[in-house]
């Protein structure tokens, strides 16, 4: 019998630890591949493009057409469709990642249907992802193992719309529609351009419309699977939106501005920022024919909210709709030819020349002949009494809140006329030495086209403390007062930034707590109300200048005002 010496016997040992050894590391390293497989994602482009030939882009109306036939190509460009701060919710981790998962997005909409005796319609939406591109969701350093296998061109989800006027008075001024949609699981699951299972949207749409504008709300809750990637959840949503248009050149133009968003409504996603984008857009749409049958649009856009919205939006559509008429009903087969001109409000103007087809004309002065009944204008100031808040009393037209209908000597009340004050929307003091800024704040100002309150004094804080030192008591009772002479500015977020000395952590912390002390300032001293205010603090994130020096560091150290939501002036 052979026998083996000690020395054998450790030999052997060694071996077989050194090969459990490299099935551990062997497994090991297993993990984040498994962990790291592709994922399933969802439908990030939030944009239901309308379709119809009277519709905005993302509002649909509660206007049907005569029976017609119609379809419209829409092409649409998205920065920064999706985010790294939209699915990492960790800043730090965030910042690990090269990119946001989606940074260019260009796609098409097709859309083809029909009117039904002004009554009722459907459609049929094509979504194609002409092109995207962007960068890796994960990171398996920092724990993030979820991967998207994006692809740079990918089909979308097939919509099936359909609408019923349910309501509408004899003028047309007012209308309400229900609609449905159903949304069939054609796109790329894995590629950002479809969810994973069919889905829907239940909705309604009001609207006014008067003889020189009309407004649009939509309302609707959405039926979509659950997905999720990293620290990101959709699923079941509210959506809602609102379309201001004004129709110009016997309405073959329309302007307008819509505003459109969602709320996340599963339990993931109530309270989830990311879950709630918000965007706003301009646009226009010309006719090219007196008949409106072909037309083209554009619009452009950004977010308002950190949700799920591109950064910047832009939309353009070509379409044509092609009325419908039975000439001979009892013939047998069915023969059609385009609907002849009309005259809705039977006031002697043909719909094609008549600016406003739904009120009839009234023959008064200062324009008898443009199809139109004239508003009221007790005031004579161009502004009619249905938006005048001084119907009696002109309008002084000085270029300060000129759109209420109301003069104004001294708009911001702080003693010094308006023909006399540099600042006229700035509540400030006398300067005689300094005319140019006589009537203007010490340390605040606005910059014209600009949506911060700058203020040209720091506001100090105590060493490493969230409190206010008394000093800077003075630059935020400007702010105060600014606010209270500008109702219109709707939500002011108050933003708070530090240098780099320190843990980037408790640094953060530390800018959000100084943030929040200046709104509570303003609320308790100021007697702001607290739905105007909200505090952000961003700690190293946003430097104004180099860390590098102890002026730099300085500079870093600051509170910002920025105007989030603000109303037009005067209203």
């Amino acid at each position: 019998m052979l026998r083996r010496s000690p020395y054998q016997y450790r030999s052997l040992r060694r071996a077989a630890n050194a090969k459990l050894a490299l099935s551990v590391l062997g497994l090991s390293l297993l993990v984040p591949e498994v962990a790291s497989a592709q994922v399933k994602t969802f439908s990030v482009d939030r944009l239901m493009i309308a379709g119809g030939p009277a519709d905005g882009v993302a509002i649909w109306r509660p206007d049907v057409g005569v029976s017609r036939i119609y379809g419209q190509l829409g092409f649409g460009y998205a920065n920064n469709a999706f985010r790294a701060d939209n699915h990492v919710d960790d800043l730090t981790k965030a910042e690990t990642l090269e990119g946001p998962p989606i940074e260019h997005h260009v796609s098409t909409y097709f859309t083809v249907g029909a009117d039904i005796l002004e009554r009722a319609s459907v459609q049929l939406t094509f979504p194609l992802v002409a092109y995207q591109s962007g960068y890796s969701t994960g990171n398996t350093a920092v724990q993030l193992f979820q991967y998207a296998d994006m692809q740079p061109v990918a089909p979308g989800d097939l919509r099936l719309d359909g609408r019923v006027v349910i309501v509408r008075t004899e003028s047309k001024a007012f209308k309400l529609a229900v609609r449905g949609a159903v949304f069939l699981p054609t796109g790329n699951e894995f590629s950002f351009a479809g969810d994973t299972a069919a889905g829907g949207n239940l909705g309604v749409a009001a609207e006014y419309a008067s003889s020189k504008f009309f407004v649009t709300a939509n309302v609707g809750f959405s039926f979509r699977p659950e997905a999720k990637l990293n620290e990101f959840i959709v699923g079941r949503e509210l959506t809602y939106g609102v379309g201001a248009y004004v129709p110009l050149l016997e309405q073959r133009l329309r302007i307008g501005a819509e505003i459109f968003g969602s709320l996340g409504m599963s339990p993931g996603t109530l309270s989830d920022l990311d879950a709630k984008p918000l965007e706003w857009s301009i646009g226009a749409r010309y006719s090219f024919d007196k008949k409106k049958r072909v037309f083209a649009g554009l619009s452009g856009g950004t977010r308002l909210t950190g949700g799920y919205a591109p950064d910047f939006r832009i939309v353009a559509v070509l379409g044509g709709a092609f009325p419908l008429k039975d000439t001979d009903a009892g013939s047998g087969g069915a023969q059609y030819v385009l609907k002849e001109d009309q005259d809705t409000d039977k006031d002697g103007f043909p719909d094609y020349i008549d600016m406003c087809v739904l009120d009839p004309e009234d023959k008064a002065q200062p324009n008898p002949d443009d199809g139109c009944p004239t508003m009221a204008d007790a005031d004579n100031d161009g502004i009619p009494d249905g938006g005048d808040k001084c119907v009696n009393v002109a309008e002084d037209k000085d270029n300060i809140d000129d759109r209420d209908g109301c003069p104004e000597d001294d708009a911001d009340n702080d003693g010094i006329p308006d023909t006399e004050d540099m600042c006229p929307k700035e509540p400030g003091e006398a300067n005689e030495e300094d005319p140019s800024k006589h009537g203007c704040p010490q340390y605040v100002r606005r910059i014209s086209g600009s949506s911060e309150i700058e203020i040209t004094k720091q506001v100090d804080f105590e060493f490493d403390k969230a409190v206010i030192i008394s000093k800077s008591y003075p630059i935020l009772d400007e702010v105060v007062k600014l606010l209270k002479a500008n109702p219109e500015i709707k939500l002011l977020s108050v933003e708070g930034h530090t240098d780099n000395v320190g843990i980037g952590e408790y640094n953060e912390r530390l800018s959000a707590l100084r943030a929040e002390a200046v709104v509570q300032y303003l609320i308790n001293r100021g007697g702001i109300a607290s739905k105007r205010l909200v505090s952000k603090g961003w700690g190293t994130r946003k430097p104004k200048a180099t860390n590098d020096t102890d002026e730099g560091r300085a500079k870093n150290r600051r509170v910002e005002f920025h105007i989030v939501t603000q109303a037009i002036e005067g209203r």
